[in-house]
């Protein structure tokens, strides 16, 4: 099933990505400033060069990826593959890197290889969000603010050293003093930060308020029960790859995320990747996740833009 409401889609009839880029450059970037997002359908690729060289025509020059949170291999200079997870895991609705102090502007992705079935890439727009929480829930998170606490080097997530792209502690301690993040090295060369942040944020472009954190994705609540209890029982309530908190430190109740998961799920746009395929979104208008799939399912990701959290 496909919901493209809110999406703008230009259709490419068969003329090579990167050429039908070229020649619609504005049109793609007048899309993406209107509706957050756009889709290109129908164009030709050979694989990572062509999406690089689209990408080019659009402007992006591309980021690295650093404080990772999830698994990706470069496939390319600032091309990633998207969340190594298994195929049978749901990545939940999140703005890339919105628990650090910088994020990029724009992604972009590449359906190089689409699943067999499932494997969309569902979006939502952040700003619709709020239209669908309670006021209460809002004042809450806006008034207390979140606290993402991460643990890296326990044999579960990622280690310091892949999440960081370092072999170094001392370029970690720079990263975190420079990134206002908090980090303590623990036992068995393991390392935990903390990092204090808004709920909300404001588009730097439009002014509108929109909802831009991890709460869904990071708060414990998302991990399948039995996993969340066994990782708890495991490494401690403070020690999981990832949580996120009120400011203070207290829990965040699950009803409270379930609210704000079924807000993302009201408003929520899918549609099943094509071959060749090229969405690129406005990251802080639009959130991103992934249904679970089968098949052999390749989508390539890019970001540009560094926004700074002021």
């Amino acid at each position: 099933m496909n919901d493209l409401t809110g999406i703008s889609v230009l259709e490419a009839n068969g003329e090579g990505l990167e050429s039908f880029t070229r020649r619609h450059a504005e049109a793609i970037d007048e899309a993406v400033a209107g509706n957050g997002a756009a889709l290109i359908r129908g164009g030709r690729a050979q694989g990572t060069e062509d999406f690089q060289q689209a990408l080019k025509w659009l402007g992006f020059e591309p980021l690295a990826y650093t404080e990772r949170s999830t698994p990706r291999s470069e496939v390319g200079a600032g091309v990633f593959t998207s969340t190594e997870y298994p195929p049978r895991e749901v990545i939940p609705q999140h703005c890339e890197s919105s628990y650090a102090s910088a994020w990029p502007a724009r992604l972009a992705f590449f359906s190089a290889v689409p699943a067999s079935s499932g494997g969309a890439t569902p979006i939502t727009d952040v700003t619709a969000v709020l239209d669908h929480l309670p006021a209460e829930v809002i004042e809450t998170v806006e008034r207390r603010g979140l606290r993402y606490v991460r643990n890296y080097g326990s044999g579960v997530g990622l280690d310091w050293r892949d999440a960081f792209q370092t072999e170094r502690r001392d370029e970690v301690d720079l990263f975190c003093a420079q990134g206002g993040l908090e980090r303590e090295w623990l036992e068995d060369d393991c390392l935990r930060t903390v990092r204090r942040a808004p709920a909300l944020a404001t588009h730097p472009r439009t002014g509108r308020r929109l909802w831009f954190n991890h709460l869904v994705l990071f708060h414990q609540s998302s991990l399948p029960s039995g996993v969340r209890e066994d990782l708890v029982a495991v490494l401690g309530e403070d020690g999981l790859p990832n949580d996120v908190l009120f400011g203070d430190g207290s829990q965040i109740p699950d009803g409270l995320v379930a609210t704000v998961r079924s807000a993302f799920e009201r408003r929520q746009q899918r549609f099943d990747w094509a071959p060749h395929d090229l969405l690129v979104i406005d990251n802080m208008r639009w959130s991103h996740g992934r249904e679970a799939f089968t098949g052999e399912r390749r989508v390539l990701v890019s970001m540009t833009d560094l926004i700074t959290r002021t």
